[in-house]
Parts: structure tokens; C-alpha cells; sequence
């Protein structure tokens, strides 16, 4: 009988433990599925506002003070596939696309988009024109 009085004490705290864990597990998937819905809603919204999804290649860089981000590199793609280019630079400048010759003027603050289908295979640069600053390199194959 002392053994059962021994235990019942550590029983007792065990079951306050559980019901404890068991609380702190409903809270927190309560604010998921909050956060979840709003995912979801803003991902409606951007649908709604006309901006479908894009297929292919997005490559986005900022340029601030001549300096580039992320740093040059190089961006290999499939012969055939869609690319986006996004560059927002905060001096006014000319985006080109050597070999596809594609340009976007580039606005203080704005972002510029060239969007085409990389169907010529080789290397090509992607740079500023004025500035002649190179942002990356487009390798199609």
C-alpha cells in the first residue's frame, strides 16, 4: 500500500504534465492554419490582381551605388526555355540583353522586366548600357 501512496503523487503530476502538453499543441496549430489562410488569401489576391504565375527562368538583380546583386555569375537555362528578368536600379539606366538584343530602360526605384524564349544557344551578357556594368551571364543549351 505505501508503494501505491509513493506513486500516486508522481501519477498525478504525470497527468497535469500531459493535459499541459496537450494545451500547448492545440495553441500552436491554431496560429497555422491562421497563417495558412492568410497564405492562401494573399496568394488569391495576387492571382486576382492579374499577375499569373511565371514558367521559366526568373532572374532578379538590384543594382544600388554600382554595385550589383547578387554578384555577376552565371545563369544556365535550356535551349527553349522562357526567361524573366527583373533588375530595379537606383539611377536611370538601359537594361540589354547581348545576342537576344532586348532592352527595358530602368527607372530610379522601378523594377524592369525583359521577358523572352531563350532560342539561340551561347553565352550572352546581360549588362547596363550606360554604365556598362555587367550583371550576369545567360548560358543557353
Amino acid at each position: 500500500m505505501s508503494r501505491v501512496r509513493a506513486l500516486a503523487p508522481v501519477l498525478a503530476l504525470s497527468l497535469l504534465f500531459a493535459a499541459g502538453c496537450g494545451g500547448d499543441a492545440e495553441e500552436k496549430t491554431e496560429p497555422t492554419a491562421s497563417a495558412s489562410v492568410s497564405a492562401a488569401a494573399e496568394g488569391t489576391e495576387s492571382a486576382a490582381a492579374g499577375e499569373p504565375a511565371f514558367d521559366g527562368t526568373l532572374v532578379k538583380v538590384d543594382i544600388n551605388g554600382s554595385k550589383v546583386a547578387p554578384r555577376p555569375s552565371t545563369h544556365k537555362v535550356a535551349k527553349g526555355d522562357k526567361v524573366r528578368i527583373e533588375v530595379t536600379s537606383d539611377e536611370a539606366d538601359e537594361l540589354h540583353v547581348h545576342g537576344y538584343e532586348k532592352t527595358a530602360a530602368l527607372k530610379p526605384g522601378e523594377t524592369a522586366v525583359v521577358e523572352f524564349t531563350a532560342d539561340s544557344s551561347g553565352r550572352f551578357e546581360v549588362e547596363t548600357h550606360d554604365s556598362g556594368l555587367l550583371l550576369f551571364n545567360l548560358e543557353v543549351s
